[in-house]
């Protein structure tokens, strides 16, 4: 009775081992590679959003990273019309304390100095 129980115990356990062996790698390397896209992805956030303006004007914090490094320029636009430069950096965040209640702004951010490729927006209301 010993003898079946160990038998059916390494039956049990030794495909067990085998594919914990075989299973995918947990190396850096390979989880650098395989989160690389998602590492990747270029972002636009704006905080608060919508704006409380009160009396005045409001302020939101315009946060972004471009994804990879590289230089990347944030513009901005109220109501859908022509685009400003707002700031320039791989990564940052920078206050706008003149979102006025009624308006929107959208915030795009584009890749390089170029102001060709769009890699993320975000629209900010502003409200009573």
């Amino acid at each position: 009775m010993l003898m079946k129980r160990s038998i059916s115990t390494v039956a049990i356990l030794l495909p067990l081992f085998f594919f914990a062996a075989c299973g995918p790698s947990k190396s850096p390397e390979a989880n650098a590679s395989a989160a690389s896209p998602a590492a990747h992805a270029a972002s636009i956030t704006a905080s608060p959003n919508p704006v409380t303006t009160g009396e005045g004007n409001g302020t939101t914090t315009i946060t972004w990273n471009t994804g990879d490094g590289a230089t990347g320029q944030v513009y901005v636009s109220e109501g859908g019309g022509a685009e400003a430069v707002f700031a320039e950096a791989p990564t940052g965040s920078t206050p706008a304390p003149w979102i006025a209640a009624g308006k929107t702004f959208t915030f795009r951010l584009y890749a390089g100095t170029e102001h060709a490729k769009a890699l993320a927006e975000t629209q900010v209301t502003g409200r009573k």
